[in-house]
């Protein structure tokens, strides 16, 4: 038995198996930032290199050694080149390039504001369809989606996502009014808001609309009507020539038109009121806490929206309803295009503050440039209503 076992064990495959020395292993994710990892029983001294293959310039390189990793501080979207050398040797023994076709991300809205959540969401499908990648995604209204785009997957804010290739978060990123620019790009005030997700996703921009899950019942609001949303977060929002507001109201009625005053701050109220000049007269009053789905059933419902700077302004273009935006607050590029934007030509009046200042959101009177003198808010007080009527007759093709 002995000698059988020993001729059974110099004939078995096994022995002619080759010897393989210990190898190290290579990690790679891009997870708020591109993370390199070496592991492994190999001792060996790598020098790292982070090439960003758009400029072919080494935005970040360091030494380390098996077992250990090192990661960018850069979160968004950089297409990547990561070059490990052997410091003895100095060949090249390893390279990666970011490639996330076939495998997961995720993506994350950091804001819960509406604007900002129409404005940065459709950039998600469009990073979706650009790579061909499964893509997770969360929002704090994923409700409002979530119908209209089966190949998303969507999980709730702080969910635990496993098996990730790359992660990404949209928003605004800045520390005592400086831009954190390892979290984005680009001083968001100069550019429009969309390009804020454009900029950390890498995409080409363009202005895209989100497909909204809208109820399917009709609004309880009978005729043609117009609806309007003159207030806002902020008295530098507002329109702040003096009637101007009645003035559209008086004349829509005339053309046989009801005008729907859709906002949360409620009608009524000696405070509010006195932002628009006094109470509005002749209005359906739909204001106060509603629902956001009903007001997207009158909106989309309304021959015309009539609004500022706001997040319902944002809401009446994503579902398509023909929209006229009053501001002197913001630049004309910062919102959408698709819209009759009404702002001040006259390169004489101040305007533009919100693109050129921080916003101060608990100052209500917030004027940067003129607070507490005659020109304060003057970027809105020189609109007249001829010009809001000016768009009002194009879209609604009153001659």
């Amino acid at each position: 038995m002995k000698e059988v076992l020993i001729n059974e064990y110099h004939n078995t495959d096994i022995l002619r198996i080759p010897h393989k020395d210990p190898q190290n292993t290579i990690n790679v994710n891009f997870v708020n930032g591109a993370f390199f990892e070496v592991l492994g029983p190999l001792q060996k001294n790598y020098n790292v290199k982070f090439v960003n293959t758009k400029t072919n310039r080494v935005l970040y390189e360091t030494d380390i050694s098996n077992n250990m990793w090192t990661r960018t501080n850069i979160k968004y979207l950089v297409k990547w080149r990561i070059d490990l050398y052997d410091k003895e040797t100095n060949q090249k023994v390893s390279e990666h390039n970011f490639d996330p076709k076939g495998k997961r991300v995720y993506i994350h809205l950091e804001s819960s504001a509406l604007g900002d959540t129409l404005a940065w969401f459709p950039y998600i499908e469009e990073f979706r369809k650009e790579w061909e990648c499964e893509v997770i995604c969360s929002t704090f209204h994923n409700e409002w989606f979530e119908g209209n785009y089966p190949e998303l997957t969507f999980v709730k804010p702080g969910s635990q996502v496993d098996r990730l290739y790359a992660m990404f978060n949209l928003g605004w990123f800045y520390d005592d009014k400086k831009v954190v620019f390892d979290k984005i790009p680009i001083d968001f005030k100069k550019y429009p808001l969309q390009q804020t997700a454009t900029e950390i996703l890498g995409l080409k921009y363009k202005e895209v609309k989100p497909k909204l899950v809208l109820p399917e019942r009709k609004t309880d609001i009978e005729g043609k009507y117009v609806v309007i949303a003159p207030h806002a977060s902020a008295h530098a929002k507002y329109w702040n020539y003096p009637g101007g507001w009645q003035t559209i109201i008086d004349y829509l009625i005339d053309k046989n038109y009801k005008v729907v005053m859709l906002t949360q701050e409620p009608h009524n109220d000696n405070w509010h009121d006195s932002k628009l000049g006094g109470t509005l007269q002749g209005i359906v009053d739909k204001t106060g806490n509603i629902k956001l789905e009903d007001r997207m059933v009158d909106i989309r419902d309304a021959d015309l929206f009539i609004g500022l700077g706001s997040g319902l302004s944002w809401l009446s273009w994503a579902i398509g309803t023909p929209t006229i935006l009053i501001s002197g607050f913001s630049y004309p590029y910062t919102e959408f295009q698709d819209c009759e934007r009404i702002y001040p030509k006259d390169t004489k009046t101040c305007r533009g503050c919100f693109n050129r200042h921080w916003l101060n959101p608990g100052d209500w009177e917030w004027c940067p440039d003129h607070k507490d003198t005659p020109r304060q808010f003057e970027c809105t007080k020189v609109i007249e209503p001829f010009q809001v009527i000016e768009s009002i007759n194009k879209l609604l093709n009153i001659y």
